[in-house]
């Protein structure tokens, strides 16, 4: 007889922990309540972490029916050490690690089980929405996005879903626990350990199948920035590493590790947006680099040994980020300068002229977010290089072009926005849009102007001729017929020219399509204003007499 071996289940939930035993006692209840009872391919795997609070006393009863609990009884220093150490805890065959202050929605979790059933992917990322401190919804999502998946790969992954924010996120993402390498965290961790564990999942998975899922897996829970800072403010005095460390030289390093390794290329660091808290986006290459920028500033002002940047990781740093993006070159000069103010090498009399040189540069380079993107003009439309597609945006679309290129699976919307897979393809369609645009605009725009001005042309001459033809009227009423006459003549012109800004506006982004399409205007323009000033001219003439 064959012996059956259990099923593995399709998913662990671990929830690594630490002095929160009120709240992961509660998430841990609201699981087993609402949860467990709707499906059997689920663990859940408490790991606590040395807690000296009630973590312990609380979870133990709660043991039992797939929930179980890990004490630890060695204290390890960082959450992430925590989770890298509990991956060997997890049976399933996916790993979820849950953070223990996020809320977590049962319907979503059971469709990714329906996902993992179904071998969709090897990794998820859920675009989940955002809460503060007190659960009050910051915003609905990470990132815009509009259907329900999207499926990527290399670097698609981290110039979709960015690095520090959704990513970083542990309770936004489950992996396939086959592919996660424990010896790469490793690797990561001795960089630096805040956001090791994002370059862990890019290093394991980045080259695997990858779903940005856009359903609320949890409400995120995400702390106001003094929080957060007041919280790495300890963890780097901690580590003994500046302030600004872990978003500046750490995560410089890091990036030059996922490069090395060939986990992401050079070229996709400066097309990476991050999100905030509040659903904006930025840059995140630019703001690596500011963080460099005040840990060397702080390095002036502050003599302690974790508040020094050494002359070599420095270059090392400016060297990889100009072989990435030569635009940051400028970005480097004057922090390289101020590094010599901290050296002794310069005086301390330029400090205040270099930062605002760098804050000058930084802000131009920050205005221009999709500027590494930006392929040129086609056929009156800006083209981009996007994550997973050529994008052709025209520059009056509603939103404006920075607003409809954030949303990450877009979608064309004709003629305002063009997609395709390559350049030449989505040159072409910009074309054909454009000789639409040609083909209606010859239907109708040129025929209502010329029968405005054939219509406003007769009205005028009508007037001109009983302003000639009147020879007996008096000479204060040829006065008021002239004067009329040639108010109706500005008149005219006035509308003549709003038309012409109309169509000019409407073909500013092709100026040989515009030619092209009222040449034939133009000269009928000149046919009929030619004899109109000939008739101002003879209403002159009629006046002086």
């Amino acid at each position: 007889m064959e012996m059956v071996l259990p099923r593995k289940p399709a998913l662990t939930i671990c929830i690594p922990t630490y002095n929160r035993g009120k709240r992961v006692h509660a998430l841990v209840l609201f699981l087993k309540q609402n949860l467990m009872p709707l499906t059997d391919d689920i663990e859940i795997v408490v790991v606590n972490n040395c807690s000296n609070d009630s973590t312990r006393e609380l979870i133990e009863p709660l043991i039992g029916g797939g929930i179980k609990l890990y004490n630890r009884k060695e204290f390890l220093e960082t959450a992430e050490l925590n989770m890298f150490h509990s991956l060997e805890l997890c049976a399933g065959e996916f790993v979820w690690y849950h953070g223990d202050d996020d809320i977590p929605t049962v319907g979503t979790i059971l469709y990714l089980i329906s996902m993992i059933r179904e071998n969709a992917a090897d990794l998820y990322v859920f675009n989940s929405p955002v809460i503060d401190d007190d659960g009050q919804v910051l915003c609905p999502k990470m990132v815009s996005m509009r259907n329900a998946y999207m499926d990527v790969s290399a670097d698609q992954l981290i110039e979709t879903a960015g690095f520090g924010f959704m990513l970083a996120g542990i309770s936004n993402v489950i992996f396939r626990r086959e592919y996660a390498d424990i010896e790469i965290a490793w690797e990561a961790q001795a960089i630096q350990p805040l956001y090791s564990h994002v370059c862990w999942f890019l290093a394991c998975f980045a080259h695997r199948r990858s779903r940005i899922v856009n359903m609320p897996l949890v409400y995120y829970r995400n702390s106001d920035g003094l929080k957060q800072v007041a919280h790495f403010k300890k963890v780097a005095e901690r580590l003994n590493v500046a302030d600004h460390h872990f978003w500046g030289v750490g995560m410089a390093l890091q990036f030059k590790w996922l490069v090395d390794r060939g986990v992401i290329t050079g070229g996709s660091l400066p097309r990476i947006f991050e999100s905030r808290r509040d659903g904006s986006r930025f840059k995140l290459l630019n703001e690596c680099i500011h963080k460099v920028y005040t840990q060397v500033v702080a390095s002036i002002h502050f003599s302690e040994e974790r508040f020094q940047v050494d002359a070599e990781v420095l270059a090392e740093i400016r060297n990889f980020f100009v072989s990435c993006d030569l635009f940051t070159y400028d970005l480097f000069e004057p922090i390289l300068q101020l590094h010599q103010i901290a050296t002794g090498q310069r005086s301390r009399e330029e400090l205040e002229e270099l930062q605002a040189t760098f804050d000058r540069i930084h802000r131009l380079h920050d205005a221009d977010v999709y500027r590494n993107n930006w392929q040129g003009d086609r056929y009156g439309y800006h083209i981009y290089r996007m994550a997973c597609h050529w994008v052709a945006v025209q520059p009056q679309i509603d939103g404006g072009v920075i607003a409809a290129l954030s949303v990450i699976d877009l979608e064309e919307h004709a003629p305002a926005l063009l997609l395709a897979d390559n350049l030449d393809s989505l040159v072409a369609k910009a074309a054909d849009q454009a000789k639409m645009g040609l083909a209606r605009a010859s239907r109708r725009r040129p025929v209502d102007l010329m029968q405005r001005f054939l219509s406003e042309y007769t009205s005028s001459v009508e007037v001109h001729r009983q302003a000639v033809t009147a020879g007996n009227r008096a000479m204060v009423d040829m006065h008021h017929l002239a004067t009329r006459a040639v108010a109706d003549l500005h008149h005219l012109g006035e509308q003549h020219i709003s038309v012409m800004h109309r169509v000019a506006h409407e073909y500013s982004g092709s100026v040989q399509i515009y030619r092209q399409a009222t040449l034939w205007v133009r000269k009928f323009t000149y046919l009929f204003t030619y004899p109109i000033g000939k008739c101002v001219r003879l209403g002159k003439r009629l006046l002086a007499r």
